[in-house]
């Protein structure tokens, strides 16, 4: 499905308890307990690939390396991510250097780098409009991935027949 054409690709966490014996489970950066949930779409939007969960402290880059993201990106005809894909796809936004400024040309080209990563954004929010990856996911642990399996399979679901 991929094969030649360019895609996007991006993470996200999907919130669940802070279950006391799983501290991997705890993302500094969003400030909460979850999942890492890495997904894949084309740049009309379409949803190709989402992939199982990963322990929300767990990097994009890292995740990205970890899961059949990185093999898909290889056989496609390359990827867009943003600034925790640096090195490992094609076009990512540039980082600002440590204590000066990027010129104009960088902004520019962040802003349409961020421009053609909008679909990517609009699939996360298409995805997390699902109750189970939007709020705290307050099951027991060893459920978890049973329920996700099940609702990433109706999402495909849902979007391949137009349920939604």
């Amino acid at each position: 499905m991929v094969k030649g054409r360019a895609c996007l690709v991006d993470g996200t966490i999907t919130p669940c308890w802070s279950y006391g014996d799983h501290p991997e489970l705890w993302s500094r950066k969003h400030g909460t307990t979850g999942f890492n949930a890495q997904l894949l779409s084309l740049l009309d939007g379409t949803a190709i690939y989402i992939s199982d969960p990963l322990p929300g402290r767990t990097h994009d880059a890292k995740a990205f390396i970890e899961t059949p993201v990185a093999d898909i990106v290889a056989h496609s005809g390359g990827a867009i991510g943003d600034k925790g894909y640096q090195g490992h796809v094609d076009a990512t936004p540039r980082k600002k250097p440590r204590g000066g400024q990027l010129s104009k040309s960088d902004h520019e080209s962040n802003a349409e780098i961020s421009a053609l990563r909008a679909p990517i954004e609009r699939v996360i929010a298409h995805f997390k409009s699902w109750r189970m990856f939007h709020t705290d996911y307050r099951r027991p642990y060893h459920t978890y991935r049973d329920a996700y399996d099940a609702a990433r399979g109706l999402f495909f679901f849902s979007i391949t027949w137009g349920f939604e």
